[in-house]
C-alpha cells in the first residue's frame, strides 16, 4: 500500500504544480477552478485508505444506533473524510512549491493527517455534512461538524469492534463518558 499511495502522491503533486500556474492566473474562469479542484480532489479520494486514517471518532448517534440495534453488524457507518476533498485540493493550489523540495512528501504527509482522516457518522449525517463542507463555506472540520448538529465520541479500535460485535453496555458506557 506505500508504493501506490507514494506513487499517487508523486502525480497528485506533480499534476498541480503543472497547473498552478494556470489555475492562478487571470485566464482560469471560476468554472475551471472547480474543475481542477475536483480532478485533484477525486485523485486524492482514490489514495489507499486503511483503518490507521480513522481519526478514532464515531457520530453520537451512530453509536446510539449500534447500542439500540438487534444486529449492530447491519448498522451502515459511513467513513466521512472530515477534510473536504475539494478544498484540500485548493489547499494543494495555494501552495508555494517553488519553496517545497519534494512535493510528494508534502502531498503524502497532507493526506496521513489530514486528508485522508476520517469519522465513522451514519449515512444521513453524512449527508447533513455536505453543505457544510463546500469550498467556500468550509472553516474547519470542527466547524462543520457543529453546523450539522454532529457531536463526535471518541473511541479506542478495540471498543469500537465490541461495540459493533454487539457489547451494548460498552455502547452505553461510551455514549455515557464514562469509558473511553
Amino acid at each position: 500500500m506505500q508504493t501506490r499511495l507514494a506513487e499517487r502522491a508523486e502525480v497528485v503533486a506533480r499534476t498541480v504544480i503543472s497547473q498552478q500556474a494556470f489555475y492562478q492566473s487571470e485566464l482560469c474562469t471560476a468554472n475551471q477552478k472547480q474543475l481542477l479542484e475536483t480532478m485533484v480532489g477525486a485523485a486524492i479520494w482514490y489514495f489507499p485508505q486503511s483503518d490507521e486514517l480513522w481519526t478514532g471518532a464515531i457520530s453520537s448517534e451512530a453509536l446510539t444506533a449500534l447500542a439500540e440495534a438487534d444486529r449492530p453488524k447491519a448498522v451502515k457507518l459511513t467513513k466521512d473524510h472530515h477534510y473536504p476533498r475539494k478544498v484540500a485540493a485548493a489547499e494543494l493550489f495555494a501552495l508555494d512549491w517553488s519553496a517545497i523540495t519534494d512535493g510528494a512528501a508534502v502531498v503524502l504527509d497532507r493526506y496521513l493527517t489530514a486528508y485522508g482522516k476520517f469519522n465513522y457518522v451514519l449515512p444521513e449525517e453524512n449527508k447533513r455534512l455536505v453543505k457544510f463542507q463546500k469550498t467556500h463555506l468550509f472553516v474547519s472540520p470542527q466547524h462543520a461538524y457543529q453546523q450539522a448538529g454532529i457531536r463526535l465520541i471518541e473511541l479506542s479500535r478495540p471498543l469500537l469492534k465490541a461495540i459493533v460485535a454487539g457489547d451494548r453496555e460498552l455502547a452505553e458506557l461510551a455514549l455515557s463518558g464514562e469509558i473511553d
